[in-house]
């Protein structure tokens, strides 16, 4: 536990410090794009593109190949100023959908209309990216993600499904904003959306799938986040997040009231550095779900039960020497990140280890990003993954992204 417990305290030695601003939510950034284009300019075409490597260091699979150009993708995002009061904005995501050699997936990213009711409130309506914890609307896109890789998340990596606890899209509506408190800030996100889906298959029984774009019942998903920017400087924020959903079907008498709660808390941090000439960037996002009590079937057709609640965490830590002489170090930056899912032991779907005792998987990311421009980089990361059963695979991981 010293390396996580370690990456977690690191923000609170610096929290007396000056800094600079804290990163922006997805719209914002819209918005602000927008508002440059000169003339009576209605519509914008930004986006992000892509492209990877990746290279399996210790892998023995010898029917899998040890190296690979596997990762591409184009995500253009359409904005279209209605009004000075409307803002209509969509990103469309074509990446390699990993089922063949030939063939990309196709995905509405998110489709959301907003209305801005006045400077403390804005009304959205329509698919959008999901408002708990801060790293899905802040720090995911391709082009603002410094390494190469997402932290690790209980989806279909480590998991036989993606739960999309705090990433992805929902399909609802929000009301957000910001409030001064005296020299600090307040932002917010308030919002009510299609719920969770429980699984029931025999295999996954218990598995949460959040991306519900039909409803499964008639119940909805509450939730926000609230976020805390106690310095004038906005340099540290701390966010606290929260929501809850009926995830069975309707209809069906023994899951129809099993709820879903989840939480997360959020932090950020940003340091100007006089004396070693650098900028520190210090992040981090724990992430807990709990489902109520039920029995599930397994393939023998008896049932079982188990204490359904599944943690996930990551911490990240960065300096790059900005203010240096030297050009090239001046855009390099340097990372460190550790990331933890923990399922619940006993599910059937849950990683095992030699004994058939679940246990939490493991990650460390060390890597580098070179930003050629403020939205172009190229990043390369050495992650070392721990199995419950003892494995160690280890990759080489490399990403081209930018941003127009």
């Amino acid at each position: 536990m010293g390396i996580q417990k370690f990456l977690f305290a690191v923000p609170f030695l610096f929290i007396f410090s000056k800094s600079y601003g804290q990163d922006t939510i997805q719209t914002e950034k819209n918005i602000e794009l927008l508002s440059a284009v000169s003339g009576n300019t209605k519509m914008l075409l930004t986006g992000v593109a892509w492209f990877g490597f990746l290279y399996h260091i210790n892998n023995t699979d010898k029917t899998t190949p040890k190296t690979t150009f596997n990762d591409f993708g184009f995500s253009p995002m359409f904005l279209w100023k209605l009004s000075d009061k409307f803002f209509f904005e969509s990103e469309i995501e074509i990446q390699n959908d990993g089922t063949s050699d030939n063939s990309a997936a196709f995905d509405l990213e998110y489709a959301k209309l907003s209305f801005r009711l006045n400077k403390y409130m804005t009304i959205g309506a329509g698919k959008m990216l999901s408002p708990f914890g801060a790293y899905n609307e802040r720090w995911e896109p391709n082009h603002i993600e410094k390494f190469p890789n997402a932290p690790l998340r209980p989806d279909d990596g480590v998991l036989p499904d993606d739960t999309h606890l705090f990433w992805g899209s929902v399909m609802g509506v929000d009301v957000r904003g910001g409030v001064p408190l005296g020299s600090a800030k307040m932002n917010y996100s308030l919002y009510i959306s299609n719920g969770p889906k429980l699984h029931l298959e025999k295999e996954m029984g218990g598995m949460l799938q959040y991306e519900n774009w039909n409803d499964n019942n008639s119940n909805k998903e509450v939730g926000g986040r609230i976020g805390f920017l106690p310095f004038p400087n906005s340099s540290l924020e701390f966010g606290f997040s929260g929501k809850y959903g009926i995830a069975g079907n309707q209809g069906d008498s023994l899951y129809n009231k099993i709820g879903a709660t989840a939480y997360a808390v959020d932090f950020s941090y940003v340091k100007s550095i006089d004396a070693i000439r650098s900028i520190i960037n210090i992040r981090g996002q724990f992430n807990s779900v709990t489902v109520g009590k039920a029995n599930y079937q397994l393939t023998d057709s008896t049932t079982y039960t188990f204490d359904n609640a599944m943690q996930s965490y990551f911490a990240q830590f960065s300096i790059r020497p900005g203010m240096a002489g030297n050009k090239y170090l001046k855009k390099t930056e340097f990372l460190l990140r550790y990331s933890d899912v923990t399922p619940p032991k006993d599910a059937v779907w849950s990683p095992k280890d030699t004994n058939g005792q679940g246990g939490s998987i493991k990650r460390i990311d060390i890597g580098l990003c070179y930003w050629v421009t403020w939205s172009t980089g190229l990043r390369i990361t050495y992650e070392i993954s721990t199995m419950p059963d003892g494995a160690h695979p280890k990759e080489l991981v490399v990403r081209f992204a930018t941003g127009f």
